[in-house]
């Protein structure tokens, strides 16, 4: 085990030094640069000491390898757009607003999402069928921005429950992270039904029963464990997604999370906020994609016997 995730970390650190290099190509490959938009705002003399404060007045080889060395010392670089903070300040600050946030939509998304796929695939044809699938073609259909603000009228402004937005206590919480969540709920939902019908069809679960094991006991015994292997896929992409700040969610809540940055800076053209947010992201995601293999080990014991033939 300890040298299959030596090795992931291996591929790890080569797979972001790929999304740095590509990411930094295509950002330059851009025409104009952070400071094009200010030219009539400022005279040149001015625009050309601003490039060279931020090294932009020198060849891309040249850039490329010092923003890979203040990378090496974990430095993001100062933000073009903003005079006192540095990339490092934004992430520091954002990111556990965001990582509250994504962690109360994923946990919400699982819990309902798994409960309802597995009675729906117990009462199958049902009403309670029915009714999980209606809330999982709702979920997929009505998109986030939509679910936000009729949430805010009715929850926050008519019958006055929770706070319309704002940051600061568990009631700022519930409604975003119920908006956040809806997508994810009915994908986990539909991803758990359709995988526990095809596993309660299975000759080992019909085995269970035959030798008398109840019903709670065969689903979460033995079926439930298996049916989760879809799950566990989609919860690696979604969790970097959802942790890392969701732009739509936080500006109509007013959340100061880091959704936002990830479009400013390219709005903005801000280079440094561009790469560190990039990097970010996909550092995230390669560890989250790590933890789902990890995590097939855990439920698949085949998967651990192939991992250690090899």
């Amino acid at each position: 085990m300890l040298r299959y995730i030596l090795k992931r970390l291996g591929w790890m650190l080569l797979t972001l030094w790929v999304i740095i290099t590509l990411t930094f190509i295509l950002m330059h490959s851009i025409p104009g640069d952070p400071f094009s938009q200010d030219g009539k705002k400022y005279p040149e003399p001015i625009l050309k000491n601003l490039r060279a404060k931020y090294h932009l007045d020198e060849p891309l080889p040249v850039q490329y390898v010092l923003y890979l060395k203040n990378l090496l010392m974990l430095d993001l670089g100062p933000s073009i757009k903003s005079d006192t903070r540095t990339v490092n300040d934004v992430i520091a600050d954002g990111f556990p607003v965001s990582f509250q946030l994504g962690l109360a939509a994923v946990a919400l998304a699982l819990v309902v999402g798994i409960l309802l796929g597995v009675l729906a695939a117990l009462r199958h044809g049902s009403w309670l069928d029915n009714a999980a699938t209606a809330v999982a073609v709702v979920g997929i259909s009505v998109p986030s921005f939509v679910m936000a603000p009729l949430l805010q009228k009715y929850f926050g402004l008519k019958w006055k429950l929770l706070p319309v937005a704002q940051w600061g206590s568990f009631e700022h919480l519930i409604l975003p992270a119920f908006a956040l969540s809806l997508g994810p709920l009915a994908v986990i939902a539909r991803l758990t039904r359709s995988s526990m019908l095809d596993v309660l069809g299975q000759d080992y679960i019909r085995t269970a029963k035959a030798k008398g094991l109840s019903q709670p006991a065969t689903v979460f015994r033995h079926a439930l464990r298996n049916a989760l292997m879809p799950v566990i896929t989609y919860l690696g992409p979604l969790l970097a997604a959802i942790l890392t700040g969701t732009f739509v969610i936080e500006k109509i809540f007013a959340i100061p999370g880091l959704g936002k940055y990830f479009v400013e800076s390219i709005i903005n053209r801000d280079y440094p906020m561009i790469m560190g947010t990039t990097i970010f992201y996909s550092a995230i995601l390669v560890v989250m994609m790590l933890l789902v293999d990890l995590a097939y080990t855990l439920v698949d014991p085949r998967i651990k016997l192939a991992s250690k033939e090899d």
